[in-house]
């Protein structure tokens, strides 16, 4: 099956998962309500807009499956944990006056299945931004900043669009090792900004199912994209890859069969190759007859645009 034949394949199931993404919280959400969270609050606290709670927390202790928590403008210092079919956003119009912040020793957000985070920044922590096993979050219009360890950590998940994680415009900088680091699970990047990550921008383990387009990888100490291509499913199209350390593509094989195209999109003037085939031991020399590269741009990169395979232990 040829490159452009998967490519039409894959679009078309990233057109359902768009229509998922935008009709089932209309569905859902239709009944809910809306609990107002204010850090200025004082008096009596019930979540309502005249009376709101003056913690994001204490609003989440109150939310149910189905409820938008509204954070009004301000600087929460506080850890939480969305619960499941929870939403929590700012305000869409002035979202980086909105902040969630607090220290190193565990992550600032972590978001259980079917829940959602939208128009705010968040700031610090372990990891900014957890994603828990098993569930389907959405991050839309959020910037995660200054993390320990990684800006986005997403844990193991079926992969099915039941489980995904799904981040549209999504801004990640200056974490302590990856900007978006994704265990064996389903990923959509959309329109997303991952830049001056100490290690790689995006990082997928082995047995990954994703789809990127539209993002731009830049400025990584690491390299911009990262995966390993055993038992993996990835599509992207239309990203960019520049000026990061190493690589601005790095695919690796340990020696099992997996798929990886890479279309419309540019690696230009990264520390090594601009896409690098990097076989892990001898089995993996033959693994690469699934890597599809078409009308991609490269220049400038120190090594050369695309590398041959290379042995490295």
């Amino acid at each position: 099956m040829s490159f452009q034949t998967l490519f039409k394949a894959k679009y078309a199931l990233l057109a359902v998962i768009f229509a998922v993404v935008i009709i089932i919280p209309a569905v859902v959400f239709g009944s809910s309500k809306t609990i107002h969270v204010d850090g200025n609050a004082s008096g009596m606290e019930d979540g309502s807009y005249d009376h709101p709670y003056g913690s994001i927390s204490d609003a989440l202790d109150h939310a149910k499956d189905g409820d938008e928590v509204y954070v009004h403008n301000g600087e929460y210092k506080e850890h939480i944990t969305i619960p499941k079919g929870v939403t929590v956003k700012g305000n869409a119009k002035d979202h980086g006056n909105v902040v969630i912040s607090g220290n190193d020793k565990k992550s600032i957000v972590t978001m259980k299945h079917g829940s959602s985070l939208s128009f705010v920044t968040v700031k610090g922590g372990d990891n900014g931004i957890y994603v828990a096993k098993d569930a389907r979050a959405k991050l839309y219009d959020v910037v995660v900043t200054g993390a320990t360890h990684d800006g986005i950590h997403a844990d193991t998940a079926p992969r099915d669009k039941n489980h995904r994680l799904y981040a549209e415009k999504v801004e990640v900088r200056k974490s302590g090792q990856a900007g978006v680091f994704s265990e064996k699970r389903y990923v959509v990047l959309v329109n997303c900004n991952i830049h001056d990550n100490d290690s790689n921008g995006v990082d997928f383990v082995a047995g990954t199912q994703a789809w990127l387009e539209s993002v731009t990888s830049n400025k990584n100490g690491g390299s911009g994209w990262k995966a390993i291509l055993d038992g993996s499913e990835i599509w992207s199209r239309n990203n960019q890859f520049r000026e990061n350390g190493r690589e601005g593509v790095q695919i690796e094989s340990f020696g099992a069969a997996g798929k990886f195209g890479v279309k419309t999109s540019k690696t230009v003037d990264n520390g090594r190759w601009g896409i690098a085939l990097v076989a892990r031991n001898a089995a993996a020399t033959g693994m690469w007859k699934n890597i599809f590269l078409e009308d991609n741009s490269s220049w400038g990169n120190h090594f050369g645009n695309v590398s041959p395979v290379i042995r490295a232990n």
